[in-house]
């Protein structure tokens, strides 16, 4: 076996690609991953955060319309049936069947947190006191209340009491009406019950209040006090007011986590992912590339031993044959080499064959799409450019505007001052024509005293922005042409069409010549719509 030449490009190249291919590996197995990982993370939390404050809306929709029943309930609740429980519990019973948002029934308590009356009705709890609950006292203060999630006396179910008070003639409080609504209803947080975020995350309500968690897709959560200060940072500042996506350490499990507040109740949702399940396509591709790469490597070597050895042999020829080519000495055939290096010698000889093409293909495109007297771009470049613009038109609607300018007087010029002062005359225009047009317009002459203006990109308002560059149009003929030292009155004729995305560029421009034609037949210095 030979030794190896390092001074050689082909045992360079295959060192080069082997060293791409390692490095490529590795760096795509960790950038990749990397900038992969920053993306999915704004993705799925621009996701979480959507579902967070959708199941907030929802709950806190839900927690309004009850709230809403028993203020309309408390104000029509006529004072006298608080002193007959038969009449009341009727009462009761008509305005709950109409509208069962309370799936555990509603109750009137008196003063001392007796119960005057129940529907459906509450047989074992007619002799209980409810003046140590929560909401009762806050309802005896004369507010709306909610009360602290608990497990129910009669349904042994997480319910949801909230409680109204309700105040005689003279204003003053005599008695509360409460409603008891179970969580998992399915007019109330049953989505909360049943929604799942990936394979272990889920979603999770917690009142801050009475730091608890209200309710969780994980049911072993529902109604368990809230962690400790300290132990999980993120909940930490949730519960001071934070609102928002982060991720965090959950009791070692790192979760992307979005926090939204359901304004009605002061509690918040947060919608979690675990991390693992969020990143784990990101780390199978990682392992993917890695161990291809260990698959491809001996592979490629092969391939590039073998095929760089023969594929170098006839670059060198070719090489050497454009660089007589650009010499002019042979078709196609270079001048010697002149250096060891084979690219450097390859690539010198193609940049000059290719500097000869460009400059060659410049001069000939330029010719073959402008106008050699003025410049400007010629019929067929703005048939190009109309075609992109109504191509644009099919995709983002709008129109365009075509304005068909001939000269008046022009063939005076030239009987009077000969084809040179005529020529000088379409430049001068041209010049003109072009400042009184924006950038993005395009100005192009048809051929003799002929010049076309294309507007593109416009909205409902291209009439009038096609007047308004008609009439400056016609603003720069009102000052005489100075042509050789003579001055001449010049003016122009415009006819206007405009086009949509269904348009096409012939129909265009024949109907804004035929517009021109017009507006030069009704007297000329003047615009004619198509």
């Amino acid at each position: 076996m030979g030794r190896i030449n390092f001074t050689s490009l082909t045992t360079r190249l295959i060192l080069l690609g082997m060293a791409f291919i390692i490095l490529g590996a590795v760096g795509r197995a960790f950038l990749l991953g990397n900038y992969l990982r920053k993306s999915v993370t704004e993705l799925a939390s621009a996701q979480l955060l959507t579902m967070s404050e959708y199941v907030a809306k929802n709950i806190d929709h839900n927690i309004v319309e009850r709230r809403q029943m028993l203020e309309r309930m408390a104000a029509r609740l006529p004072p006298a049936l608080l002193h007959d429980r038969e009449q009341l519990g009727k009462w009761l019973g008509e305005r709950y069947d109409i509208n069962p948002v309370f799936s555990r029934g509603m109750v009137v308590l008196d003063a001392s947190g007796a119960m005057l009356a129940s529907y459906p009705a509450m047989a074992k709890l007619a002799n209980k006191s409810f003046s140590d609950r929560d909401y009762f006292q806050q309802a005896l203060k004369g507010e709306f209340a909610i009360g602290r999630p608990v497990i129910g006396r009669i349904s042994n179910a997480p319910v949801l009491p909230m409680a109204i008070p309700l105040r005689d003639g003279a204003g003053n409080v005599c008695a509360v009406l409460a409603g008891v609504s179970a969580l998992n209803s399915p007019d109330f947080l049953d989505s909360l019950y049943t929604t799942r975020v990936g394979v272990t995350g889920g979603l999770v309500l917690v009142s801050p209040r009475d730091r608890l968690f209200v309710g969780a897709s994980d049911a072993n959560l529902a109604l368990t006090p809230t962690p400790e200060e300290g132990r999980h940072p993120q909940h930490d500042r949730a519960m001071k007011g934070f609102r928002g996506v982060g991720i965090d350490n959950r009791f070692g499990t790192e979760e992307l986590a979005a926090i939204a507040s359901v304004p009605s109740s002061g509690w918040f949702v947060v919608a979690r992912l675990p991390t693992s399940e969020l990143f784990l396509p990101l780390n199978r591709l990682r392992q993917f590339i890695l161990n291809n790469t260990m698959i491809i490597a001996p592979i490629f070597l092969i391939v590039m031993i073998y095929v760089l050895r023969r594929v170098m042999r006839p670059l060198k020829s070719a090489a050497y044959h454009a660089d007589r080519m650009t010499r002019g000495e042979l078709p196609f055939e270079p001048l010697p080499v002149v250096h060891n290096d084979e690219v450097g010698h390859l690539t010198a000889a193609f940049n000059r064959v290719l500097s000869k093409l460009i400059e060659s293909r410049s001069e000939l495109e330029h010719l073959a799409l402008h106008d050699t007297l003025t410049g400007l771009p010629n019929r067929q470049l703005l048939a190009d450019r109309m075609e992109l613009a109504l191509a644009r038109l099919q995709r983002n609607q709008g129109r365009i505007a075509v304005l068909f300018v001939d000269l008046d007087g022009f063939k005076q010029v030239n009987d009077v001052l000969g084809h040179g002062a005529g020529d000088a005359a379409l430049r001068a225009v041209a010049e003109r024509l072009s400042k009184s047009m924006r950038g993005e317009d395009t100005l192009a002459r048809m051929g003799g005293d002929e010049f076309v203006i294309l507007i593109s990109d416009l909205g409902d308002n291209a009439e009038d922005v096609a007047k308004l560059v008609a009439n400056k149009c016609l603003k720069v003929f009102q000052q005489p042409f100075i042509i050789h030292d003579t001055p001449y009155q010049l003016g122009a004729s415009i006819g206007i069409a405009i086009g949509t995305g269904a348009s096409s560029v012939d129909k265009l421009l024949i109907a804004a010549d035929q517009a021109m034609y017009r507006a030069k037949d009704a007297g000329c210095g003047r615009y004619f719509w198509a």
